[in-house]
């Protein structure tokens, strides 16, 4: 409990207006309830063993025990506090997720970047002392044996000794249930207590929340998975309901891919000869939103819109890079597994939209400012459908790199030199510049924000200033290329989208949920589209593939999906993201306990909406998903 309360003094700032003492009170109360369980687990193996003393003469087997498991919880505690209190710094959360990055990423870009923004010897010099004059404070504690009360005389008796092993056994299980033992027992969906988002994220404490997300991956890679998804497990009836929300008869065969099949109505302007699908690295959708353009940091972004088609109200796939991209190369919604270390993507899934570009008559290009070799981008890209793939070390001489691999500008510069117009083209592009360790020399640059963000917007890490002048970076060079892609290829057409938002909980006015969870959908082409404008139509990342699809094939082409086509979307919308749904009036949190919030500049809608319908058919796409990829194309394996 002091542990929460130091979270949430250290990141107050980022709470929500709103909230007050009452607010903070019901979320201490809740997180109490997690510690009661946390104690309770980590004290059943002395409790047992002690119960077992009532026939056993073991006392030094508990003595001995009980020592190691309080001094192993006291250094775990004391590590586990401060990693802890780094990683809400730069995640906005406790563990989850992202965790399993040192497993899957490029660890020693990971380790050079914590060097360099966290200062681990600084960390160890905090925490050491501190576990130190714990230990000793537990050794005296632990030596302390009180002299036995003359009211505990009649527990001398084994019926009285067995009666109260029952009562403490009780006891104990009504602890690791959360305090109770007639009610639901504390879970996941009980952190969700109020409406301010940020204290939500401190309700668990490093222990559970380290232990719901080892439980929710190994849920993710086993058989269990899918019955969180869809409980009956009857997978057929969850792609009958797909097709039912698309106008779809049911399906009577076996085949996943079949059964999500579409037919292109066929684009009526000009087809486009080049694609560009840019994947922008942490770029978050409220620098093009119109309430915050005056900053100024998103200039390019913001012409393209006006000039294009811009989806305000749109999801990324994922919280992080990998799994927003894999969504976006494979056209599946995010099922919490990591695509590109399955065995099934060795060869293209149905839904690859590099496949589907190829089989449309495109040449297919994979283009990453980073060093290729991570996350095996190689090996999946060219699995995937794509026809060349080029890395951050094909880009490298003579320019300046870090351990991410270099910046934009010469990524943007490589690409311009590969793709000409002889060849249609899909080119798939991923940035890395607005990335740690935000080294380019902003000044020089040209930068403008210098020391702090304008009313009504408050920075709450004092890196923000500078960590936006790198998305500002990323915009300049962005629109750059755009204007020289138009000035050498034919009818090139741009979706724009950022891969995650910039993870700066930066304080805005009013709800912010839509401000700390959206990325910016941007289609421009005007040979292409002969249409601009902004539309309110809500969608997420797996709605890009058939969208760009819809545009270069020919009416009737059959192609599977797991997105709807944004051009084409029916009112009301619906964006199906990571953690979130949002509408085209609101932004909801996915969960059973579920929040309804303003979209940026609006206000709550005046009737809570009920969001069965929109959960059950991402639970069914998140199935469908799951099947595909862990067991194979068929309904029933």
């Amino acid at each position: 409990m002091l542990f929460r309360l130091l979270l949430i003094t250290l990141f107050f700032e980022q709470a929500a207006p709103g909230s007050d003492a009452t607010t903070l009170l019901t979320v201490l109360g809740n997180g109490l309830r997690y510690d009661i369980s946390t104690a309770g687990a980590w004290v059943v193996p002395t409790f047992l063993l002690s119960l077992s003393l009532l026939f056993l003469r073991q006392d030094g087997w508990l003595r001995r025990l009980r020592g190691l498991s309080a001094r192993l919880y006291v250094i775990l505690a004391f590590t586990l506090f401060g990693v802890d209190i780094l990683y809400f710094d730069e995640y906005g959360d406790q563990f989850d997720n992202h965790i399993f990055g040192i497993v899957h990423d490029d660890t020693t870009a990971i380790l050079i970047t914590v060097w360099k923004e966290y200062h681990p010897l600084l960390f160890v010099a905090i925490v050491t002392p501190l576990i130190l004059a714990n230990l000793a404070l537990l050794r005296r504690w632990l030596g302390y044996t009180p002299e036995p009360h003359a009211l505990f005389a009649p527990l001398q008796r084994l019926p009285l000794r067995l009666l109260t092993g029952v009562v403490l056994f009780l006891f104990l299980v009504a602890m690791v249930r959360g305090g109770t033992l007639n009610g639901e027992p504390i879970r996941l969906k009980h952190a969700f207590v109020v409406e301010d988002m940020f204290l939500n994220r401190t309700v668990l404490n490093p222990f559970a929340a380290l232990r719901y997300t080892l439980k929710t991956r190994l849920a993710l890679e086993t058989g269990s998975a899918l019955k969180h998804f869809w409980p009956d497990e009857n997978l057929g009836q969850a792609l009958d309901l797909v097709r039912a929300q698309r106008g779809q008869p049911p399906y009577s065969g076996s085949n996943i891919e079949e059964g999500l099949s579409v037919n292109a109505s066929g684009h009526h302007g000009s087809k486009p000869r080049h694609l560009f699908l840019l994947l922008l690295e942490s770029h978050s959708g409220w620098t093009v939103m119109p309430a915050y353009r005056q900053l100024g940091l998103s200039p390019e972004l913001s012409r393209l819109a006006d000039a294009g088609i811009y989806f305000p109200n749109f999801l990324p796939a994922s919280s992080g890079t990998i799994g927003s991209m894999n969504a976006l190369i494979t056209g599946f919604p995010d099922a919490g597994l990591n695509i590109n270390y399955e065995p099934s993507a060795l060869q293209p899934y149905g839904s690859s939209l590099a496949a589907i570009m190829r089989l449309l008559g495109y040449r297919t290009r994979f283009f990453y400012g980073g060093f290729i070799s991570w996350q095996r981008l190689d090996s999946f890209a060219q699995n995937q459908g794509f026809d060349e793939i080029y890395g951050g070390g094909a880009m490298s001489s003579g320019v300046h790199t870090n351990e991410w691999g270099v910046d934009d500008k010469y990524l943007y510069d490589f690409i311009l030199d590969k793709v000409d117009d002889e060849t249609p083209s899909f080119n798939f592009i991923l940035t890395t510049s607005n990335h740690p360790p935000y080294d380019l020399p902003l000044a020089e640059l040209g930068y403008h924000l210098r020391d702090e963000l304008p009313a009504p917007l408050t920075a709450t890490k004092e890196e923000t200033v500078k960590v936006l002048g790198h998305l500002w970076y990323a915009d300049q060079q962005g629109g750059r290329f755009v204007r020289e892609v138009q000035e050498r290829l034919e009818r090139p057409l741009f979706a724009i989208t950022g891969d995650h938002t910039a993870r700066l909980q930066i304080r805005f006015p009013g709800d912010s949920v839509a401000e700390q969870s959206a990325v910016p959908l941007i289609l421009y082409g005007p040979e292409v589209l002969g249409t601009t404008g902004n539309r309110e139509t809500a969608g997420a990342h797996i709605d890009i593939a058939p969208t760009l699809i819809e545009l270069a094939a020919d009416k009737g082409f059959a192609y599977p999906t797991f997105g709807e086509n944004m051009l084409a979307k029916k009112s009301p919308s619906t964006g199906l993201g990571w953690h979130y749904l949002m509408s085209e009036h609101y932004i909801a949190n996915d969960a059973a306990e579920y929040g309804i919030f303003a979209l940026a500049g609006g206000e709550r809608p005046a009737q809570r909406p009920d969001l069965a319908p929109q959960r059950t058919h991402y639970n069914a796409l998140r199935a469908l998903s799951w099947q595909r990829i862990k067991k194979g194309n068929r309904l029933l394996q």
